[in-house]
């Protein structure tokens, strides 16, 4: 009788389970002909830094790795905010998108320079190591403020930056405050 009811209740949890594990499906569609201007050669500059918290608490920057900047789309926005929130099965993903992600290296000091880049909204997103700490927290917060401004989880933080022409535009890719970095 134990077995059976235990069977019963195991099932029952399991179609529960299955149940809310539905695929995402996206409420906005890309479209390639809104972010062809990203592929066009413009005359805007951007100057950028890379910095993260490691599990332990300590700084780390960029240093070796890659900047991905795609051109602002509701649709690659989504997806970003998506895998902040941790998505895993996702209904209508649009690989489309992938041909519109750029990536500039950074250099030793974390720091990456783009030069020749279309005026307009850009995506800069930075991938952080997820590293479990002795609490069971990861390196990252999984909090975000997902304002259209900039977003940071699940490995992965994210700043959006009008990039205009005559000047050198900042992309600060800082986990955290600015200012507690300085």
């Amino acid at each position: 009788m134990k077995r059976t009811v235990f069977l019963v209740v195991f099932v029952s949890c399991f179609f529960v389970y299955q149940g809310q594990a539905k695929d995402y499906k996206f409420k906005s569609s890309f479209d390639p002909s809104q972010v062809q201007w990203s592929k066009s050669i413009g005359d805007a500059k951007v100057a950028g830094m890379g910095i993260y918290r490691q599990a332990d608490g300590t700084l780390k920057t960029c240093a070796g790795q890659q900047i991905t900047y795609y051109p602002y789309d509701a649709y690659i926005l989504e997806s970003l905010q998506a895998k902040i929130r941790g998505v895993k099965k996702v209904k209508n993903f649009d690989t489309r998108m992938n041909s519109y992600a750029f990536i500039v290296s950074c250099d030793a000091n974390g720091d990456f320079k783009l030069t020749g880049i279309p005026t307009g909204k850009w995506i800069f997103v930075m991938n952080i190591p997820v590293v479990q700490n002795k609490e069971g927290y990861s390196s990252y917060t999984r909090s975000s403020d997902l304002s259209n401004v900039a977003g940071e989880g699940n490995g992965i933080l994210y700043r959006i930056v009008d990039v205009s022409a005559g000047k050198v535009n900042t992309v600060p890719l800082v986990q955290g405050d600015v200012e507690s970095h300085q």
